[in-house]
């Protein structure tokens, strides 16, 4: 039994070397009984400054191992690290609340995470893009050379999609127009 176990777990984990994800999901508690109260709340009690009742953060980080040899320096190996932090409101809803403004709420509560989510598939993206590209830098004359390169690509890649992510807010108008 433990031989079959070990065999299972290394897959795991060579499948984790290369690449990491991390997506979590915060919430902010907000009340109110009409559509004043509850938009108060929410503008009281949002973690930041801007107008958004949602929002997504991402991080993507990468590490790389490379082997010198008489004639070049060769990528060993590439790891990425992404992480995403999903925040946003959580209605407690008084128990008498009026059918209808439920309704409304969960329309919006919907609309909002499936903005929030594009955020999140930007970050994939991102993530995927920077793997595909860096397969194109295997080696280069001096590890210094492919390092500066390897760096460049990834820091390149996150300001293009940083840059998608600042259009995709404006094209929905941070996600008031899906």
């Amino acid at each position: 039994m433990k031989l079959l176990l070990g065999l299972l777990f290394v897959p795991l984990c060579a499948l984790a070397a290369e690449e990491s994800l991390i997506i979590r999901k915060n919430y902010y508690a907000v009340s109110g009984a009409t559509f004043r109260e509850l938009r108060t709340d929410i503008a009281q009690k949002r973690p930041w400054k801007s107008d958004n009742d949602g929002y997504t953060n991402w991080k993507l980080d990468w590490s790389f191992t490379t082997l010198s040899s008489d004639s070049d320096c060769q990528l060993q190996s590439f790891q990425t690290k992404t992480a995403i932090t999903i925040t946003v409101p959580r209605w407690i809803a008084p128990a008498d609340v009026d059918p209808e403004f439920r309704e409304k709420w969960n329309a919006y509560f919907r609309a909002l995470l499936a903005h929030e989510d594009g955020h999140k598939r930007i970050a994939l993206a991102a993530a995927n893009e920077l793997r595909k590209r860096i397969k194109d830098l295997s080696s280069a004359p001096t590890c210094a050379e492919l390092q500066a390169a390897l760096n460049r690509t990834a820091n390149q890649v996150i300001n293009e999609f940083k840059e998608r992510e600042k259009a995709y807010d404006i094209r929905t108008n941070h996600g008031r127009m899906l």
